[in-house]
């Protein structure tokens, strides 16, 4: 009789949330549905690979061994998916963004290999197993598994540093959900390179690092993708950005627009204060504006040499220092002014201070004091 030990829950416990999570994040409303629908299939795909470790791990008879290698297949579409999640959740894009064919090939390929296994007899299936006839057929499978997902990791990094690059020309406000995607690609990495290290120690030096391993990298992937099933629930939507800017049409915009451009973006800074609008973005100021994003941006870039979010904290940075000079830090602390002057954490107004003043905001208000 098999006994029931804590791993047995663990994993029960992630399939379970994983089934839920799934289905829930398909009704989230005013949430990107394009991204969230392929999240939810990575949940069922994490699922299906927690299924097949715990049949491996727990349960396995010779049977069962078979469908082992058809659950592994999923190894294959955890990459592709991955990218198509982060293309769908950062960038707008006017259809939503689709891998071609090719991507899941080796997916096809894993499931042939298993058409044909499952074509011979089980017992004769077994004895070959044991006599290592598919040994080479599982070594390439698992490098294969780790090659494919090394490269779509690397292409979600390159994703993700494009989209960090295009965010400070289109919003004013730091994003919690980027920091967290940095961290996820950075905990991915991780176990990606200790699946590499105990696959080439294994399979080519004949030396086990268990725990570390196929087995239990993947228990530890699938249960760290929840984890970002969970953030989606709680964190606001990404502000998606255009993949392609919008084609240039001249070389730069006319003095009349330059002067009109100027204008009106003074009098929203200054008279309006628009930056105080702590989720403040590059189109909504466009739409203020009554011109193209493409047209404040080249403003902004070509004329006063700075990006829209260093733009906007300039005016955030002068409007703290107004309040520290009027005796408002006597009253409120400095993040509740920093706050009060359109931030929205206190990292990003400390990072913006530095760059406008290259002071520390504690010790500007210290000098000030002994001024």
């Amino acid at each position: 009789m098999l006994s029931f030990e804590f791993i047995d829950l663990i994993l029960f416990l992630g399939i379970s949330q994983g089934i839920f999570l799934a289905l829930t994040i398909q009704v989230i409303q005013n949430k990107n549905k394009a991204a969230n629908k392929i999240l939810g299939i990575i949940l069922l795909v994490s699922v299906v690979m927690l299924i097949g470790r715990m049949i491996f791990l727990k349960y396995l008879t010779s049977s069962l061994f078979l469908y082992t290698i058809l659950i592994d297949a999923v190894i294959f579409i955890f990459g592709p998916l991955c990218t198509v999640y982060f293309r769908r959740l950062a960038f707008s894009e006017a259809k939503s963004f689709r891998l071609p064919w090719f991507h899941y090939i080796p997916l096809l390929l894993q499931v042939v290999f298993f058409a044909y296994v499952a074509s011979i007899n089980s017992e004769e299936f077994i004895e070959k197993v044991n006599n290592g006839n598919f040994n080479i057929h599982f070594v390439i499978i698992e490098g294969a598994g780790i090659i494919s997902n090394s490269i779509y990791w690397f292409l979600n990094v390159k994703l993700l540093q494009k989209y960090i690059k295009a965010e400070k020309e289109n919003v004013s406000f730091k994003q919690n959900l980027v920091t967290f995607l940095k961290y996820f690609q950075v905990s991915i990495g991780i176990f990606l390179g200790l699946w590499m290290i105990s696959f080439i120690s294994a399979k080519f030096f004949d030396h086990s690092l268990y725990p570390i391993g196929y087995d239990w990298l993947w228990v530890g992937i699938s249960v760290f993708i929840f984890v970002v099933g969970y953030y989606s629930l709680k964190e606001p939507e990404l502000f998606r950005i255009p993949l392609q800017k919008e084609k240039q049409q001249m070389n730069r915009l006319p003095e009349s627009d330059i002067f009109s451009i100027g204008n009106r973006l003074k009098y929203l800074m200054e008279k309006e204060k628009l930056f105080l609008k702590s989720d403040l973005t590059l189109r909504h100021l466009s739409e203020k504006l009554d011109t193209s994003t493409h047209n404040i941006s080249w403003y902004l870039n070509n004329i006063m040499n700075s990006s829209f979010h260093d733009y906007i904290n300039h005016y955030r940075i002068q409007e703290f220092l107004r309040k520290v000079e009027k005796g408002a830090h006597l009253q409120h602390t400095i993040l509740a002014i920093s706050m009060d002057v359109g931030f929205n954490s206190k990292s990003t107004f400390n990072k913006a201070f530095k760059l406008e003043m290259n002071d520390t905001p504690s010790n500007y208000i210290k000098k000030e004091k002994v001024a």
